[in-house]
């Protein structure tokens, strides 16, 4: 197991790195001072060389956690021997109006100022986002969009422990490909607010705000699952029946449902489990079921010869909708898009 930790100068990589346990913990920039003591005075083509360097010979280690920098403002340093060298990629955001502050008091990272620091950490997250695609490796966005940083990271800590102990998006998604029937056709469907018109969290009055980042990896999947279960601890759910709930199929897409059916949800276990019984539909679900994984079930089904339809309404399905061969998109009551969606490329989706 090799974690990768990125981030922007100050966001925090060295602190989380001090108190990690359970793994050897390296740290990359001195490693390359190891190899290249001037490193700082060398070329850009010179360093690129260094990194890859280090990167080959680590490649001969196991179960550790490093601190990576994939640009500095317009300057691209992540390398294909970085990308090939870990398992997982950890990003951790922080709200730039924080980073800002803390470099404006950093006579280091003061100099990174003149970059657009929001517009920065989004490219480095897509970037690395479409990579770990593309290679089927772990992808997660480290966020607290309640505070906009950590201020315990005990919370973190917990995570890369769950991700030693085998949390892998990847490997569930491999999982449920396996699972599910050999078919031409393969129609994915998300749940809340797609294949029902309502939320089943939201019906039995759970809200929260772990995804106002709009991140949607495991680690938001993995927060959400362990506070919903908290949750459930205090209201009296066990006996409401879907229909006691008022939950309804969504008319606008079971038409359009083809193949081998088959519902993927974060959604209330006890509710969907009641609506795919009755529905005579196979469901998967649970901590690890997040919009990477979702890609990776379509990515993998394709992979074993069908075609998948795929169907959701948000950005938890962004990257299943893309990847899929024919998608198509719920569209809100009042017949907008949903907000999450808000400036992504939506080409070829079938707005319903």
């Amino acid at each position: 197991m090799r974690i990768g930790l990125y981030g922007l100068p100050t966001a925090g990589k060295s602190y989380i790195l001090s108190a990690v346990r359970n793994l050897e913990v390296l740290s990359g920039s001195s490693l390359l001072k190891e190899i290249a003591p001037d490193f700082h005075d060398l070329t850009d083509a010179q360093k690129e060389g260094v990194r890859q360097e280090l990167a080959l010979q680590l490649r001969k280690k196991d179960k550790f956690i490093m601190d990576g920098h994939y640009s500095f403002g317009d300057t691209v340093v992540f390398t294909e021997a970085d990308g090939q060298l870990y398992d997982t990629f950890l990003y951790l955001y922080v709200d730039p109006k924080i980073i800002s502050e803390r470099m404006s008091d950093s006579i280091r990272n003061n100099k990174y100022l003149q970059y657009d620091i929001e517009k920065w950490q989004r490219f480095e997250l897509e970037s690395l986002r479409t990579y770990c695609h593309k290679n089927n490796k772990d992808f997660f966005v480290i966020d607290n969009p309640c505070k906009g940083f950590f201020p315990d990271i005990s919370l973190i800590l917990e995570f890369i422990d769950s991700i030693v102990a085998g949390y892998s998006c990847v490997n569930y998604a491999k999982e449920v490909a396996d699972k599910i029937e050999k078919s031409d056709v393969v129609s994915l469907i998300d749940g809340d607010r797609t294949f029902i018109k309502e939320d089943t969290s939201a019906l039995l009055g759970y809200k929260t705000h772990l995804f106002d980042g709009n991140f949607y990896s495991g680690f938001q999947a993995w927060r959400h699952n362990r506070e919903l279960s908290d949750y459930l601890r205090f209201i009296d759910y066990s006996v409401q029946s879907v229909e006691s709930l008022g939950i309804a199929l969504n008319e606008k897409i079971q038409d359009k449902i083809s193949g081998c059916p088959v519902i993927l949800t974060t959604g209330h276990y006890g509710s969907w489990k009641q609506i795919a019984e009755k529905n005579n539909m196979p469901l998967f679900y649970g901590p690890m079921m997040c919009s990477d994984t979702k890609y990776f079930i379509a990515k993998f089904l394709q992979a074993k010869g069908s075609k998948v339809s795929a169907f959701g309404d948000s950005m938890n399905d962004y990257f299943m909708l893309k990847q899929a061969d024919e998608s198509y998109l719920v569209l809100k009551a009042d017949g907008s898009v949903s907000s999450s969606l808000s400036g992504r490329d939506l080409e070829g989706m079938v707005l319903v």
